[in-house]
């Protein structure tokens, strides 16, 4: 009797072990009117497969060492073992049902699918993964989705094999395909509008850095981007979309964008907070960390996954709070912009942290630990982005606030000097109107000698009458900042040719005046009394005459001053014109269309130069039309006003020229005038200004002499260009 109970009982344990996976776990059923499953602790069993070689074979015929999960989303963070999820799905319609099965963890290496018949039979298996080709998935998506074909009121079993040297989290989800496809278009919008986000914040700061060239930009764009392929790689997107062919890639991407991320985001963090300025020791220690993280980088390409992605993980969390501790530290030192980067940074931290405790198995699998790393990347770009406007606001504040306060002391401390002038006035009365008296008499005499200065300077300017004999349609415009002029334009005619000159001295007022007065003898020598005509020869004697007078060449300490200058030759028979220029251009306006000549990179004089070369001619062979030529100093362009109190540049002179070049002469001159007045508005004139306009027409007396331009323009210049004393 006691044999046949002992026989009895071994029959049902039998039975029991046999039929596990229907005893332990309920079938899904799915059912009519519903859209989506969610697979949990109810639906499914796993086994640890520690080997990782297990066939489905082998998992079958040990079915009772499946364990049921206490959570609905199993998570065993980091491990190398292989992971056996299964369950049943049950179609209890009299019509066939297809089914979707969603892995909704992108970046597992691989994920194998089994369907299992009642009769023990495999009728589907397909393999996917990080590591496998993109197109080898059954449904092509970001995450591993299989479909399952359902007879009427047939059961299935479903297995699959996790394994991954990243996370293993494995979120399983049963959909209705058209249920699927709507719910994954809306996915795809939620990060079309995240990725909006990262594009636009690059763009926008790129813009910025091409502006202002700011360096804080430059490395935020490359946080931007790191950030952007980091979370590719993690979401799935980046592998469906970019290297779907290259699944090698996914071996190594995540941990090698996170070292990236880490080290371009202390970059940044150094830049923006200028640690190097204001905390040298702070500084050290990012300089280790981004030395660590270009380590990171490079192991990344060579270590196994499982343990790179850990170092990099390891890694990037303390980067990150480095960063939030030295931004702390300079908010309670007072250092305002420090405000957006302290919030930034706490946002991406908290994300950063949820999804690496969620990654490691210690928080569950929701949507928070989900999406945090991109819900807090995507607020940190745009916060960091405020964080660079608010501390260009803030040192602009603060500049203006110097001055503010520079002017305020300078105010108190006048008042302190009135008020003492006043307390002394009555005691000291006699002697201060004497010496008030000396000094009106020295003012008086230091003014009547600067104006005669300028009679003389005046003087030595060429006369327009003969400038208007070569050129009548011609002006000049002249604007000394003060009585005498650094600034001055030159003009002689030799053997048929118009020489014109604007030269630009060194300096301003009396200094300037000096040089003008020696760069004019000079010009005078070197093309009336030597007769030197070609304008790179007259810029080259130029250059050792002024070398010579101001023995730039001899003394260690001597005379820097120099002179930038822009010179034509105009052929008056041939209709030619020739140019040199140093540090200055030539504009000349044909058609309607404004040429620029551009000069040597090299004024007349100044420091020793190293490796000196003679100065370049260009010549121009004009055609029949109307030309207008434009010769100018830099004192116009360098001018501050506008609406922003900016220079007026070149550029924006050289569109000046081009507007005004259909109108007269005279009308052009009054046009630079006005021009310069509004732009110019309450602010001082800053240089000396001086800009020459003429037109040359082709006459038919300047075609007697047939000249070929080819041998015009090959013969020798008249004097070698070293002058010998």
């Amino acid at each position: 009797m006691l044999s046949k109970k002992i026989s009895f009982i071994l029959l049902i344990w039998s039975f029991w072990n046999a039929s596990s996976i229907f005893a332990q776990t309920r079938a899904l059923e799915l059912k009519d009117g519903e859209k989506s499953w969610d697979i949990g602790k109810k639906e499914m069993q796993v086994f640890e497969d520690k080997s990782r070689f297990m066939t489905l074979k082998k998992v079958l015929a040990a079915e009772e060492q499946f364990k049921n999960v206490s959570v609905d989303v199993p998570n065993y963070g980091y491990s190398q073992s292989a992971f056996w999820a299964k369950f049943q799905l049950k179609n209890p319609l009299n019509t066939p049902q297809e089914a979707w099965v969603e892995v909704d963890y992108p970046s597992l290496d691989s994920v194998g699918f089994f369907v299992v018949n009642a009769e023990g039979e495999t009728i589907k298996k397909v393999e996917a993964g990080f590591l496998y080709k993109f197109e080898q998935r059954d449904i092509k998506t970001k995450n591993f989705v299989f479909s399952v074909h359902l007879a009427p009121q047939e059961t299935l079993k479903i297995l699959l094999r996790i394994s991954s040297d990243r996370n293993n989290t494995f979120p399983i989800k049963i959909w209705k395909p058209d249920t699927y496809l709507n719910h994954i278009n809306n996915h795809y919008i939620g990060f079309g509008l995240y990725y909006g986000i990262m594009f636009v914040m690059l763009f926008y700061n790129l813009f910025l850095y091409t502006v202002l060239r700011e360096r804080s930009y430059l490395y935020y764009i490359l946080f931007i981007i790191s950030v952007v392929f980091f979370l590719g790689s993690f979401n799935g997107y980046g592998f469906q979309y970019l290297w779907s062919g290259l699944p090698a890639f996914n071996r190594f991407n995540i941990s090698l964008f996170i070292a990236m991320l880490a080290f371009s985001g202390v970059n940044f963090g150094r830049e923006f907070l200028n640690t190097k300025v204001r905390m040298p020791k702070a500084n050290r220690v990012l300089e280790i960390i981004m030395l660590i993280c270009l380590v990171a980088i490079v192991l990344a390409l060579v270590l196994p996954n499982r343990i790179s992605i850990k170092l990099s993980v390891f890694m990037g969390l303390p980067s990150v709070i480095t960063l939030l501790y030295v931004s702390f530290v300079s908010l309670q030192q007072g250092y305002k912009p420090a405000r957006y980067f302290s919030l930034a940074w706490s946002v991406f931290l908290l994300g950063a942290f949820l999804t690496a405790m969620r990654s490691f198995g210690w928080l569950p699998h929701n949507f928070v630990t989900l999406y945090s790393i991109q819900i807090g990347s995507a607020l940190e770009v745009v916060l960091l982005s405020l964080a660079l406007a608010d501390k260009i606001s803030i040192l602009r504040k603060e500049i203006a606030d110097k001055e503010v306060e520079k002017e305020r002391l300078e105010k108190d401390k006048e008042k302190e000097r009135r008020e003492y002038s006043e307390e002394q006035n009555k005691k000291l009365e006699v002697l201060v109107q004497e010496r008030t008296k000396i000094l009106e008499e020295r003012n008086v005499q230091v003014t009547d000698s600067l104006i005669y200065a300028q009679r003389i300077q005046q003087a030595i300017l060429p006369s327009k009458n003969d400038m208007i004999k070569v050129f009548p349609d011609i002006f000049v415009y002249f604007k000394p900042r003060d009585l005498v002029s650094g600034d001055f334009y030159w003009f002689a005619e030799k053997d048929n040719k118009a020489i014109i000159a604007a030269v630009d001295c060194t300096g301003h007022g009396v200094p300037g005046a000096f040089m003008s007065m020696i760069g004019n003898t000079l010009l005078n020598q070197i093309v009336l009394e030597r007769g030197i005509t070609r304008p790179a020869e007259i810029l080259n004697q130029l250059e050792d005459e002024i070398r010579f007078a101001l023995k730039q060449d001899t003394l260690e300490d001597g005379n820097k001053d120099g002179m930038d200058v822009s010179i034509c030759v105009y052929h008056q028979v041939h209709n030619i014109l020739e140019f040199a220029g140093a540090n200055n251009s030539l504009w000349i306006v044909r058609n309607g269309v404004i040429d620029e000549i551009k000069g040597d990179r090299m004024g007349i004089g100044g420091d020793k130069k190293e490796n000196y070369s003679p100065y370049n001619n260009h010549i121009l062979k004009l055609a029949k039309e109307e030309a207008i030529v434009y010769l100018a100093t830099d004192g116009f362009a360098d001018q501050f006003g506008g609406d922003k109190n900016k220079k007026f540049m070149a550029s924006n002179l050289k569109k000046l020229l081009l507007e005004i070049s259909p109108l007269s002469l005279k009308a052009q001159h009054l046009k630079l005038n006005k021009t310069m007045e509004d732009w110019k508005g309450e602010n001082k004139q800053l240089d000396d200004q001086l800009i020459i306009g003429f037109k040359i027409k082709a006459d038919a007396h300047r075609q007697k002499i047939e000249v070929s331009y080819k041998e015009f323009a090959t013969r020798k210049t008249e004097q070698p260009h070293k002058f010998t004393r």
